[in-house]
This record gives structure tokens, C-alpha cells and sequence, in this order.
């Protein structure tokens, strides 16, 4: 069949408008079934996605729980404040604006241009002002500056008072230091959140979806410390280095029978020399060599082991070489006969090496590490030190004498004070702690861990150890230690200080020392020990003269701030240390033959 021109044009228009019909078609299945994905399937999608687009979630800071002392004063409490925030989309001139604010907040006009200019819709202009700053800020009217209450941490008792205990928060109520830090989720709570919604050009909608999630208030921590004994510990210890012209010093009184710290006082000086509470809680983090304060855990080795006996007695020079090194006391007498106790009243150094070689190198570095030597309190606060003692296998043939007078090992005042403490128990080490509770916003008190406590030595021994003790301040090197009324148990320590060249003396040839006085008392019923150091003193540098005379001191007045009365039936003593020996002089030195 044969098709005119008119015919072939017809089909061809008939064919493009059947192509045309199945395009559409094909586009409107198309559409249809993206609608259904849209409307059935991928719905909650774009609606999360729009609501992103236009909510916005504004934090809520949760109050942060107090911090008391045991008798519930408050050490650090939070208080309402007002913060300057400001939503820069919002500010129409922020020229004008930073000129407004920078006198009211006394900050620098082009910072605060700088911030109002940010892109983004939420940025801090100033953090926990005055109230009358806030007053005089919302006095402005500034569109897209706004006001808000937060907290700001406050001591009411004195930002210096115990601040190396209690430890600090950042602006943003987060602890960095002490106890602020080690408790700072169970302080914290949790914040809250509120979602508020801004239109598209990212401005809030007043009558808009808002939400409100609230904050959970932080838990109150109340502490072991006592704030009068914390208050006064530190007041006599900066005394007593302007007295002494030390550098610095710690002082820890404690509870033994629980473990519980009063008071732990770290005082230093200030870039011109003034006495100062310091920041850091030296009583944990700083470890030093402390000298013969350590002869006690020798000698309550030697009792435990059955070498000896407080009343047994051996032959002393004031001198003795073991290999190249020579150890001496600090006065020159020859020869003499000294018991055990005697030697730990005068201090000996020749007669406590002579006990110590008898006890061994093996069970030294046992009794040390057993009585906390190397090894971090049961405390957990932050950046506490181990101290420092070499491994068994790293000791030379003189470190058994130099340990045994408390030189070469490194330890920090709360381990001396803890090894006082397992002899004021009877033998068993109570670990230590400042936390007495925590109780929740609602009033519920939450369980805290506590450590077991452990036998280290056997009542026997720590308490022929006590007795010993209470010789060294009736009538040894601890005498100006007594308190009237009291017993006291306690041992002296003068240490000497390592320079960072190595050996003892400093560039000038100068040595340095700390002076310690650790025990407690009463002795007959202990209820509180004590450690006193002072580091690096002048114009006295031995412990009997910088250390023991505040020991007495702090002691009497926690005796009476806890009114703990004397014994009833005061007994008369009879002395237990011989005449002293007469001096003599010190022979040159003998080379050592032998291991």
C-alpha cells in the first residue's frame, strides 16, 4: 500500500505522542512511588532531619554538691550566678553592641566585636558575673544578648583553707584538683537539657516547641577533716618555717584506729618569700629521703623476726665501715654497750646499721615494702607518688645500712605517718581515708568503697615497739615532742636532701636536709598520730628542734579540740636510757676485705 506524504506525517505525530504519553507515565510511576517513600517509608527521616535544621539543645548545668568537714561546715559550696551569653545571628549591629558591653564586663572591645561577629548562634561574652554586672547588662537591652544562670564554686571557710585537699573546678564546674577531681561525678550530677525552636533564619520562635529535661543535683561530700585542727595545722606550720626559715612543710593528724585524716596542711612560700597554703597536697604527691623516722620499721622487723628484744644489748662504736662507705653518729663516743631501745632513743646510727645487717638485706626490703615503702596509699588522690625503693635485686652491700637510716629510698609524709600508724593499732594497717560519706540530692547516702585493713605485725611487736617509742620523747632525741599530761610515742628523722648532680651536696657544697616527727598519742590508747615535716630548714636543721616543738604543739591543741582527757592514774617512770657516753675520737678509716 502506497502511503501519500499527508498519511507518513500523521503516523509520525501518532507515534511521538504515544512516546510521549509513556514518558509521562513512566515520570508519574516515578514520582508516585518516591511520594511513597517519602510518605510510608523514609518519613521519620526528614522529619528528624527538619527538626535538626530548626531545634536547638541548650545545656543545664546541674548544681554541684557541697563539700563539709566532718562536723558539716562547709568547705566548698556552689553559688548562683549569672553568665553573658550571646547569639550572634541575632545582634544587629555587634559594633555597637561590644562598645555597650566592654565597660559594663571591663573586657577588651574589639575580643568582644570578635565574638559577636562569630558565625556561630551560641558564644559566652563573660562567665559567672556579678550580680550587679548582670543588672546592668540586662539594663542594655541588646538584641541577641542574653542572660543566664549558672553556678560558680565558692569556699566559704577561705579559697586558701585546705585547698590542696578540697582542689578547685574550671569555669565550667568540673573538677581539676583534689577532692573536687577524685569525686567530681558523684559532686557533678548530671545536667540537664532544653530544646528550643528557631526559625529559618535561626532566630527562637517564643511560641515554639520548647522542652525541658531536668538536671540532677550533685551529691554532698562530707569529709574526714576537721576545719578548726585543718585551720590551725596550717597557721602553726607557717609559723614554724618563718621560724626555722624552711622552705616548705607538711603536717597530716589523723585517726588511726579508722584511718581517717583531720587535718593534711601543705605550706610553701610565695614569689617573695611569704609563708603560703599551697595548691599542691604535698603530703601525697612529694616524696623525700626522711632519715632515722624510719629506724622503727627496722627494729619492728628485728622484734617480729625474734632477732631481739627492746632490752637486749650489744656492743656500739660511733663509727662502722661496710665496704667503702663509712656510717657514723652524729657524736663521737668509742665504745659502749646499748640496748636496742637505747639505741633507738639516742638515735643511733652505727647501732641500728649493726641490728639491721643482723635482720638482712632479704627481710629489710620485706618489713619496708610491707609497711608501705614503693607503693601508693589506699587513698587514690590524684597524682599521689609511690615514693621510691629499688628492687631486691638492684641494692649495693651498703644499702641495707643507708635504707635502715631512711637514706636512698624516697617517701612522702602520709606513708611515714601510715607506718606510725600500723604500730599505734597493735600491728595492723588501717588504710586511710578523707571521705566520711556522700549523700545524694535526695538525702539518701550512697555506699563508698572502703579498703580492708591488714596485719603486718603482731600486737607483740608493736607494742614493744610503743614502748620504745614513748622512751624517745620521755627522754631521747624526741624530748621537746612531750606534751604535759600525755603520753607520747614518736620518733625524730633528719634527712638528707640528694641534689640533682648526685650525692648531697649542692653546687656550693652545701647540704640541704628535712626534719620529721612522726607518732602518737596517747600512747596507751592511741587516738590520734601526727607527722610533722619541715623541708630544707636554716637555723636549726635537726628534727628534735624543727620538727618536734610544733608536733607538741599541734598535738596539745587537738587534745583539747577533741577533748581527750588524760590518763587518771599519772605513774612515774623510771628512766630507761643510761648516762650519756663520754665523747672520744673517730679512728681514720679501715679498707673492708670481703663481700
Amino acid at each position: 500500500m502506497i502511503l501519500t506524504k499527508e498519511a507518513v506525517r500523521s503516523r509520525s505525530r501518532r507515534r511521538r505522542g504515544i512516546a510521549v504519553v509513556v514518558a509521562f507515565i513512566f515520570v508519574a510511576v516515578g514520582l508516585s512511588v518516591r511520594l511513597a517513600d517519602l510518605q510510608l517509608f523514609s518519613s521519620d527521616a526528614y522529619v528528624e532531619y527538619g527538626q535538626g535544621q530548626r531545634i536547638r539543645k541548650v545545656k543545664l548545668a546541674a548544681d554541684r554538691g557541697r563539700i563539709l568537714d566532718r562536723n558539716g561546715v562547709e568547705l566548698a559550696i556552689s553559688v548562683p550566678q549569672t553568665t553573658v551569653w550571646a547569639d550572634p545571628t541575632h545582634v544587629e549591629d555587634p559594633a555597637a553592641a561590644a562598645a555597650a558591653l566592654a565597660p559594663v564586663l571591663g573586657m577588651d572591645e574589639e575580643r568582644l566585636l570578635a565574638r559577636l561577629s562569630e558565625p556561630d548562634q551560641h558564644t559566652y561574652l563573660a562567665r559567672t558575673v556579678p550580680d550587679d554586672v548582670a543588672a546592668r547588662v540586662g539594663d542594655l537591652k541588646l538584641k541577641g544578648v542574653y542572660l543566664l544562670r549558672e553556678s560558680a564554686r565558692f569556699n566559704p571557710a577561705g579559697n586558701s583553707l585546705g585547698q590542696a585537699v578540697v582542689g578547685s573546678v574550671d569555669v565550667d564546674q568540673k573538677g581539676i584538683s583534689g577532692l573536687e577531681y577524685q569525686y567530681d561525678r558523684m559532686l557533678g550530677g548530671v545536667p540537664g537539657e532544653m530544646l528550643m525552636e528557631r526559625s529559618h533564619d535561626g532566630r527562637t520562635i517564643p511560641t515554639g516547641v520548647r522542652e525541658v529535661k531536668p538536671e540532677k543535683s550533685g551529691a554532698d561530700l562530707f569529709l574526714t577533716i576537721d576545719r578548726s585542727l585543718q585551720f590551725e595545722a596550717e597557721q602553726a606550720l607557717k609559723r614554724q618555717i618563718e621560724k626555722v626559715s624552711a622552705s616548705s612543710g607538711t603536717v597530716i593528724i589523723m585517726v588511726p584506729a579508722t584511718g581517717e585524716i583531720l587535718a593534711m596542711a601543705s605550706v610553701g612560700r610565695d614569689d617573695e618569700g611569704n609563708p603560703i597554703s599551697l595548691g599542691e597536697n604535698r603530703a601525697v604527691t612529694w616524696a623525700y629521703e626522711p632519715g632515722s623516722v624510719m629506724k622503727s620499721v627496722v627494729f619492728s622487723g628485728v622484734i617480729e623476726e625474734g632477732l631481739g628484744a627492746p632490752h637486749h644489748v650489744r656492743e656500739v662504736n660511733h663509727w662502722i665501715d661496710l665496704y667503702d662507705q663509712r656510717f657514723t653518729d652524729h657524736t663521737e663516743y668509742g665504745t659502749v654497750v646499748y640496748s636496742m631501745e637505747e639505741i633507738l632513743g639516742r638515735s643511733s646510727n652505727t647501732g641500728t646499721v649493726e641490728w639491721a645487717l643482723m635482720l638482712g638485706s632479704d627481710r629489710l626490703h620485706a618489713y619496708l615494702s610491707r609497711f608501705g615503702v614503693g607503693s601508693v596509699t589506699e587513698l587514690g588522690f590524684k597524682g599521689e607518688s609511690s615514693g621510691l625503693m629499688p628492687p631486691r635485686s638492684q641494692w649495693s652491700g651498703t644499702d641495707v645500712a643507708s635504707f635502715a637510716l631512711g637514706q636512698g629510698i624516697l617517701v612522702t609524709p602520709l606513708q611515714v605517718l601510715m607506718a606510725y600508724n600500723i604500730l599505734a593499732n597493735g600491728g595492723i594497717r588501717v588504710p586511710p581515708t578523707l571521705v566520711r560519706s556522700a549523700v545524694a540530692a535526695d538525702g539518701q547516702e550512697i555506699p563508698l568503697k572502703r579498703d580492708k585493713a591488714r596485719k603486718i605485725v603482731s600486737k607483740s611487736t608493736a607494742d614493744q615497739m610503743t614502748q620504745m617509742l614513748v622512751t624517745v620523747v620521755r627522754e631521747g632525741t624526741g624530748r621537746k615532742a612531750q606534751v604535759e599530761g600525755y603520753s607520747i610515742a614518736g620518733k625524730t628523722g633528719t634527712g638528707q636532701k640528694a641534689s640533682l648532680s648526685g650525692g648531697y651536696e649542692d653546687s656550693e657544697g652545701l647540704t640541704h636536709h628535712t626534719a620529721t616527727f612522726a607518732g602518737f598519742y596517747p600512747a596507751e590508747n592511741p587516738q590520734l598520730s601526727m607527722i610533722v615535716v619541715i623541708d630544707e630548714p636554716v637555723t636549726n636543721i635537726y628534727a628534735s628542734q624543727a620538727a618536734a616543738p610544733l608536733f607538741a604543739d599541734l598535738a596539745k591543741y587537738s587534745l583539747q579540740r577533741l577533748r581527750i582527757a588524760p590518763p587518771v592514774d599519772i605513774v612515774a617512770v623510771k628512766p630507761r636510757l643510761g648516762p650519756a657516753p663520754t665523747p672520744q675520737a673517730t679512728p681514720a678509716p679501715t679498707p673492708q676485705v670481703g663481700q
